[in-house]
């Protein structure tokens, strides 16, 4: 029966998913995601009490790979190297085109719903939160020097985004191979580290090895 249940459960998901993109958020309605999955409005309203919940549901089933990227960041290596691993798996997540098109979506309804508020509680500061923790860490450590991890966290977020984001939003085509990621990557985190990396004892700042 459980096996059942989640498998309803995932069919809503889906047919919500499908109705968004193609009709957009403000168009569809439950009533359409039921006929979509096969569902009674009753069941539907059994598994999700909103519009605002389903998206959040069909965010986070879509952003799986996101979240995987969370686990690249890590206190046993330097920490140029972890920010260059986390952050090579983190970009071309958020560059997926099922993403980005999550991404438009949200921002194409915020004036007139909550739905931006629900994909930024959901998604980007769940997130973020783990990175401002283990940069808090990293302070704790002596590898970032004294600050606020918070602010820091987007600092990082935003040099990460910065070349390639934004672009792809507007509908720009951007490649997301590894030649490419990888340098744009890189460039973040060396900036971010000019900029929290703590001192070396020789003066200079610390890149982030042990």
């Amino acid at each position: 029966m459980r096996k059942k249940t989640e498998e309803k459960r995932q069919s809503i998901v889906e047919a919500a998913h499908e109705a968004f993109m193609e009709v957009g958020f403000h168009q569809t309605s439950m009533a359409d995601i039921a006929t979509r999955s096969r569902a009674s409005k009753a069941t539907l309203y059994s598994y999700f009490s909103s519009k605002e919940e389903l998206f959040a549901e069909v965010m986070i089933s879509a952003a799986g790979e996101i979240l995987e990227s969370f686990g690249q960041l890590r206190l046993d290596m330097a920490l140029r190297d972890s920010l260059i691993a986390f952050g090579r798996h983190f970009l071309p997540a958020i560059l997926r085109p099922s993403i980005i098109a999550l991404r438009r979506l949200a921002i194409a309804e915020s004036d007139r719903s909550t739905l931006g508020r629900v994909m930024y509680e959901k998604g980007p500061e769940h997130g973020w939160s783990i990175v401002r923790d283990f940069l808090i860490a990293a302070i704790a450590a002596g590898t970032l020097k004294e600050c606020d991890a918070g602010v820091a966290a987007r600092h990082l977020q935003a040099l990460y985004e910065a070349e390639l984001v934004e672009m792809a939003t507007l509908g720009y085509p951007v490649d997301t191979t590894a030649e490419t990621i990888v340098p744009v990557v890189t460039r973040a985190v060396d900036v971010f580290l000019a900029a929290y990396g703590a001192p070396s004892r020789s003066g200079g700042v610390r890149r982030g090895a042990k």
